[in-house]
């Protein structure tokens, strides 16, 4: 089937910004699904409103879902076929190898994937309602004939799960340290002290034993219970004062600007901090070309400057993203770098009572392989 040929499909979607707009998509894939079970097949006039919704991102989801990209994962030996019932009891998985041959793993049913395109497109400029990768899941459970099926072992697929998101938690009489690390090379620590929190316990009942919160607002109580698991050893980002090289200390609206300006096609952006002309530059290399922007070394936005050397280091884009999200809620950031090009960012956040919490982000540079 050819999806530019022009046909009525007797309906106009409303735009990704309407309330009403997960609703309509809903409908629109529901009633997909029923044509399909009754005439075993996706019909054209279906395929074509499909194309209409979601644009080019179909195309490309129809074409992985066409190539058999899409693998269900369970413990069973046959594709499960009866209806998900939800995260917390989920019993199969999807992934989905997209087109760069990078595997990504998905929740039946729930819109969300970890890809670049979701992150910018989606949750970013929210220019997308989903991503290739969703629809393309979304079209194998449809027709079965096109999902290929993997079987794991017990342990193997609870280790799936458990991989989608690890936290460690630490915690003292002072308050709560929590880390989260990703692939080794960027690491980030919320710091929440106990004063921040009208009642606080600690109380430890053995290795295996879930983690219960409870949150209570406007005699609104909210109790939940968190699998734990045993920690894994993180590496240690700690920059001791003699490591350091750079330090800048500035207001967080003078750096949510040089952010918003940042080109999103280039895959790294590259920090150069300098005690001599050109003190402070952000560069990105991306389809608009090479983008350098330089931050005034001496504002009134910026409190602090101390350059001991010159420092340049690329990092990736998508670890910079998750940095800058601390952002709307920070009072203060200060970025540090170390000899080895390790890059820090510190958030200082005072909450509505008053009370001071800390962020950190630490990104490990790329190596420059040509050297």
């Amino acid at each position: 089937m050819n999806l530019d040929e022009e046909e009525n499909i007797g309906f106009s979607p409303p735009t990704i910004y309407d309330q009403q707009y997960p609703d309509f998509v809903d409908n629109i894939l529901k009633e997909t699904a029923d044509d399909f079970e009754k005439e075993k097949k996706f019909s054209d006039q279906n395929l074509l409103k499909l194309y209409k919704l979601f644009n080019g991102t179909f195309e490309r989801a129809l074409d992985l879902y066409e190539q058999r990209r899409v693998t269900q994962v369970s413990t069973s030996s046959t594709i499960i076929t009866e209806p998900y019932k939800n995260a917390s009891e989920a019993s199969w998985l999807m992934q989905v190898k997209g087109h760069s041959g990078a595997s990504y793993t998905l929740f039946p049913e729930i819109n969300y994937c970890t890809c670049t395109a979701f992150r910018h497109q989606v949750l970013g400029d929210r220019s997308a309602f989903t991503c290739k990768h969703v629809l393309a899941a979304w079209l194998a459970s449809v027709d079965n004939e096109k999902l290929l099926h993997q079987q794991l072992t017990q342990k193997q697929f609870d280790n799936l799960l458990l991989y989608q998101t690890t936290a460690i938690c630490y915690g003292s009489e002072n308050g709560l340290k929590i880390t989260v690390e990703d692939a080794k090379c960027m690491q980030a620590i919320v710091y929440i002290p106990s004063a921040v929190f009208d009642e606080f316990e600690l109380k430890e009942d053995g290795t295996g034993f879930p983690l219960s919160i409870i949150i209570e607002e406007d005699g609104v109580i909210t109790d939940c219970s968190l699998k734990t698991l045993e920690t894994d050893t993180l590496l240690d980002f700690h920059l001791e004062a003699e490591n350091i090289v750079n330090k800048v200390v500035l207001q967080t609206e003078l750096l949510k600007d040089v952010i918003a300006e940042l080109d999103p096609t280039s895959e790294l952006v590259e920090f150069h901090l300098s005690p001599d002309e050109p003190f402070f530059r952000i560069s990105t290399n991306g389809l608009g070309g090479i983008c350098h922007i330089d931050l005034p070394h001496d504002s009134a936005l910026v409190d602090t400057f101390q350059c001991t050397s010159t420092a340049t280091s690329s990092f990736k884009l998508i670890h910079i993203k998750p940095a800058m999200k601390a952002l709307s809620c920070a009072n203060k950031v200060c970025l540090r770098t170390s000899n080895a090009g390790l890059l820090n960012f510190q958030y200082m956040i005072k909450t509505e009572n008053g009370h001071t919490c800390y962020m950190e982000y630490y990104i490990s540079p790329l190596i420059d392989t040509d050297d």
